[in-house]
């Protein structure tokens, strides 16, 4: 099973886009996930044998989406492991195996990296708002061609008036493309 896309993640709900390869037949998608609160079929991809769902999850476990950080794709789950990547500051990483710890779920650490980019970098250009509506808008299709999602679909998503999104997103596109 892979997470494709997060379309929400909070202490309540998830709600994800994923692709998951079953190795039995008769293994469903509602088998693995009981407490779905909604799930849709996208589609079936045959050269990979993998199906596309959305689900809706409502949380009852712990809350692992690090404050003030971001759980990165890619998200997946193979051999009964869960690959999780989290960017954040050191204290943001510390809080989030912390929460694994609260809630005796055994974890590996296997890389621990510090993300310093040189001063001359894009991005380094970009407020952390700016990032992140950029990062999304790519994520959720504004810059496809056709486009998959509106401004008004995204402000939605981000949960931010209209004109935030709009303002945010034209400032990092300046600040990316004028040195």
């Amino acid at each position: 099973m892979e997470v494709l896309h997060f379309l929400k993640l909070d202490d309540q709900e998830v709600a994800m886009i994923l692709k998951v390869e079953f190795n039995e037949a008769d293994v469903r998608i509602e088998d693995l996930f009981p407490e779905l609160a909604q799930v849709q079929f996208l589609g079936y991809e045959k050269e990979s044998g993998t199906y596309t769902y959305f689900i809706n999850v409502r949380r009852s476990g712990p809350d692992l989406t690090p404050v003030g950080g971001y759980v990165t794709l890619p998200y997946g789950i193979r051999d009964g492991k869960v690959k999780i990547t989290s960017l954040g500051s050191a204290k943001q990483v510390k809080d989030f195996i912390k929460l694994f710890e609260n809630a005796s779920i055994r974890y590996r650490v296997i890389s621990l990296t510090d993300a310093k980019f040189p001063p001359h970098s894009l991005l380094n250009r970009l407020t952390e708002k700016q990032w992140r509506v950029l990062v999304m808008a790519h994520n959720l299709g504004d810059y496809d061609i056709p486009r998959r999602i509106s401004l008004v679909q995204l402000a939605e998503r981000l949960d931010l008036a209209y004109s935030t999104v709009d303002v945010q997103l034209r400032r990092a596109e300046r600040r990316l493309l004028n040195p």
